[in-house]
């Protein structure tokens, strides 16, 4: 079994997807972008906050680390997967960017 990003298959047989994590709504025409920028300390000690669904490509992650919150976000390529990270910000900042990002206003 396995999700396809549409929908799930066994053995030929089709089913609805069954995430149970939000998906980002597609970029808007004016949306801002955010800038990315090459993971700090490699992940280590940041607690994640929320995240999208790992079945699209890029998923996102809402963490924390320091006493500040950033965005990671991971795409998948045939044989490796890149991580960036946004800036960091307070959180009140950092769950106003992520609400952003999940209705489509940043990318």
């Amino acid at each position: 079994m396995r999700c396809t990003g549409v929908s799930w298959t066994i053995d030929q047989a089709w089913f609805p997807p069954h995430c149970i994590s939000p998906h980002t709504s597609p970029a808007q025409s004016h949306a801002e972008r955010l800038t990315w920028n090459a993971p700090r300390d490699h992940g280590r000690d940041a607690r994640v906050v929320a995240w999208t669904c790992e079945c699209t490509n890029p998923f996102y992650e809402l963490c924390q680390a320091g006493g500040q919150r950033f965005i990671r976000r991971t795409r998948n390529a045939p044989d490796k997967r890149i991580v960036d990270e946004s800036d960091r910000w307070n959180a009140r900042q950092a769950n106003a960017q992520w609400n952003a990002l999940l209705l489509g206003l940043l990318h």
